[in-house]
């Protein structure tokens, strides 16, 4: 009877888990693409108006952001001062890759940060700024695609970890 009653419960916690760290990766997109859109406007005002290095640049742009968007760019950066054959999208590819799973962010925020590598620093001030307001807004609507569906699938994610729990501990007993 307590061999069952301590499964049932140990089950339950463990759906209720799965399902708030869903949830909690679901709620943690629209974050961390509004973050990276904070660093992109900062970095344009650094590269038109500062006239900044690049990789100074890139580490002066994280102020007031923490986490894996602050490291995104300060490790690019490092990297870019370390090892001046790099170019910027490489430089930032290498760190994409070993960030992978801290990220929170899907395929087209990744496609949009991989191009922003590739454009990095081949460009005139003005055309950079130019191209950082565009790459900021094409952030700007993901990050309102991201809300929403954000809004939609966190409760959702909660719910079902809880009932799928509820559902296996009612299916063993």
């Amino acid at each position: 009877m307590w061999l069952k009653l301590t499964g049932g419960i140990l089950v339950l916690l463990v759906c209720s888990w799965i399902g708030f760290r869903l949830a909690a990766r679901c709620s943690g997109r629209p974050q961390h693409i509004r973050q990276i859109i904070s660093c992109l406007g900062s970095l344009k005002s650094y590269i038109t108006y500062a006239s900044m290095p690049l990789h100074e640049a890139l580490i002066q742009c994280t102020h007031g952001t923490s986490g894996p968007v602050a490291d995104l760019f300060q490790h690019t950066a490092t990297l870019l001062e370390k090892n001046c054959s790099l170019s910027p999208q490489q430089a930032m590819s290498i760190v994409l890759g070993d960030m992978h799973g801290r990220l929170m962010i899907k395929e087209p925020e990744l496609e949009i940060v991989n191009i922003l590598g590739a454009n990095l620093g081949i460009m005139n001030r003005q055309e950079q700024g130019n191209y950082l307001s565009m790459i900021i807004e094409q952030l700007e609507n993901i990050q309102v695609e991201a809300a929403r569906l954000r809004d939609l699938n966190t409760k959702m994610y909660r719910y079902l970890g809880i009932c799928g729990g509820l559902a296996i501990v009612i299916l063993l007993v």
